[in-house]
């Protein structure tokens, strides 16, 4: 085991044989920066990087297993039934970072980090020396423990218990002369939603409109069978649970929860489990549930939870717990020259979130911390309009402050909002909301249900304190209940107020240093000056960020774009 070592290199070191740093002369000499994993996280870091790797002060390095740059990987469901291509979702342009002098390897995955060199070994034969390192390699989908049949000809061939992700613990043979015990992986058709290849599959399956289940209640199985339903599939929802999304939300919802996806299309079962996947001649051909049912079906799309990529980092002796153990400025505590941020970070020893918008602000923090470890200056900001912004000034101040607490974990005040992304519900939740109302001792329950119009809202305060919501099928209420997630308050002491606008002609204004987008943290002033030269949310994302997380503020931006008054040239 290669043990983390502290002791510092000259930039020269930095450039031996072996690396194919772009640029000048002068350039090769500057501070390298590797960064392993090209997801959306990476990208807002290289875009936090540029300016210094354009100047000359910084050579940078992305590393990305897939063979695509960084991409919107929230939205890579749209992709899956049809709805989105995959260049729908691009967040970078591969030339233009190449422009920059930013080095991009795409198809080419790490396979071991040795600290005290300073080395990365990759599995195309070539190594990379750095200087600094951000590990940003996400995290990976876990796939449950199950039974896998082999069937050959019709009849079964073997047996074997897979273990968690695919792998084989045993083989029962029952057929004479049966290969010799080996690894083996689900076969094809059982698969996670994890990357544009997953998307691709079940893309080609469900265009073929057969049958296709999905095992795990939580957000994204609940998105990925109403995806599949919404485009007119065959989708079976499996989950363990009582109700969907069992974790988010409190009973009575799900229970409406359950009824709107059985009404969209999706065939609901509850408490339920698959025990063993069914293959003919390598192909999934059926599921045995744990309620004794066989369903005949060529998909099996696993949304039961992932887990942080960080062996890499284990394997080099670095602290490591669910995650790369990083300090508050997304260092790893065992090693001054390796940073982690996003799904692979574990923060102060806290699992990582999964959400977005700490992924982006973990970004900004390990970008700021490399530069002033290197001696660089802060970058230039610049608004929607092109324009240098004043980072002391009071809208970029709060929005930075926000960005920089998000880092550590949310503030006491500030909820998580999740938003289930559907064409059809509306569904959002956010904080704690399984309370009982009726113990004293519990905080103040507010709740307002009309199941046959599928309308839920339940807020939990305490004071004017907001601790949590769920609302589905209130979509004006879910947006000024998120507005007040980021306030970490409720003022409106009446909450049938909230019921009033649910059918108001007009929403709540925003005020202009309000935040607009919680992934970004973009502002309502800044959104609306995107707005006034952008025409989509697509080309506002590009101008400020905003709309290219969870999906939450689509709707106000797309209010805005159509208030907004043409650009004056």
């Amino acid at each position: 085991m290669t043990s983390p070592s502290t002791a510092p290199r000259s930039a020269a070191d930095a450039s031996p044989a072996g690396d194919t740093p772009t640029g000048s002369s002068a350039a090769e000499q500057a501070p390298h920066v590797v960064v392993l994993g090209f997801g959306p996280v990476a990208a807002r870091l290289l875009e936090q990087l540029r300016d210094d790797v354009a100047a000359g002060h910084l050579r940078v390095t992305v590393v990305g297993s897939e063979c695509v740059p960084a991409y919107q990987r929230i939205r890579i469901g749209d992709v899956s039934v049809g709805r989105s291509e995959p260049e729908d979702l691009a967040l970078t342009d591969e030339a233009e970072l190449s422009e920059t002098g930013i080095e991009v390897r795409c198809g080419v995955t790490a396979t071991a980090l040795h600290a005290a060199s300073r080395i990365i070994t990759l599995d195309d034969g070539g190594i990379l020396h750095y200087d600094k390192l951000v590990l940003a390699t996400g995290a990976e989908p876990t796939v449950p423990r199950m039974t896998l049949e082999m069937r050959r000809d019709g009849h079964i061939d073997a047996e074997l218990t897979m273990k968690a992700n695919g792998r084989s613990a045993g083989r029962r043979s029952r057929a004479p002369g049966a290969e010799s015990e080996e690894p083996r992986r689900y076969p094809e058709g059982v698969m996670a939603l994890r990357d544009l290849d997953d998307a691709r599959r079940i893309r080609e399956i469900v265009s073929r409109r057969e049958r296709a289940v999905v095992l795990g209640g939580g957000v994204l199985g609940v998105e990925a069978a109403l995806a599949i339903a919404e485009v007119g599939g065959e989708v079976t929802l499996l989950h363990r649970g009582t109700v969907p999304m069992g974790r988010q939300i409190d009973t009575d919802s799900g229970m409406l929860l359950r009824r709107q996806l059985v009404d969209a299309g999706v065939d609901v079962r509850s408490a339920c489990d698959v025990n063993t996947v069914v293959a003919d001649d390598g192909r999934l051909s059926a599921v045995r549930t744990s309620l004794g049912e066989k369903i005949d079906t060529s998909l099996l799309i696993t949304c039961t939870g992932v887990r942080p990529r960080d062996g890499l980092a284990a394997d080099a002796g670095l602290p490591t717990a669910w995650g790369v153990v990083v300090d508050r400025q997304c260092r790893s505590t065992g090693d001054p020259h390796v940073f982690a941020v996003g799904d692979c970070a574990a923060v102060e020893g806290r699992d990582p979130s999964g959400l977005i918008g700490l992924g982006w602000a973990q970004a900004e923090a390990a970008a700021g911390t490399l530069r002033a470890d290197l001696g660089l200056s802060a970058p230039t900001e610049h608004d929607a309009a092109g324009r240098p912004v004043d980072l002391t000034a009071s809208t970029a101040s709060v929005s930075s402050a926000s960005s920089v607490s998000s880092v550590i974990g949310p503030a006491p005040q500030t909820l998580d909002v999740i938003l289930v992304k559907s064409k059809t519900l509306s569904v959002a939740c956010a904080g704690e909301t399984a309370v009982d109302p009726w113990d004293p001792e519990s905080p103040t329950v507010s709740t307002w249900s009309d199941p046959k119009a599928g309308q839920y809202l339940r807020i939990v305060t305490e004071g004017d304190r907001l601790l949590g919501f769920v609302s589905v099928g209130m979509p004006r209420s879910a947006a000024e209940l998120a507005l007040h997630c980021t306030r970490g308050t409720l003022p409106v002491a009446d909450r049938t107020a909230l019921l009033a606008a649910e059918h108001a002609t007009k929403e709540a204004e925003l005020g202009p240093d309000d935040v607009l987008c919680r992934c970004s943290g973009a502002t309502a002033r800044q959104v609306e000056e995107a707005a006034s030269c952008c025409d989509t949310v697509e080309e506002v994302g590009a101008a400020c960020r905003a709309g290219t997380g969870c999906g939450t503020c689509h709707r106000n931006i797309e209010r805005m774009l159509a208030a907004a008054e043409p650009a004056v040239v």
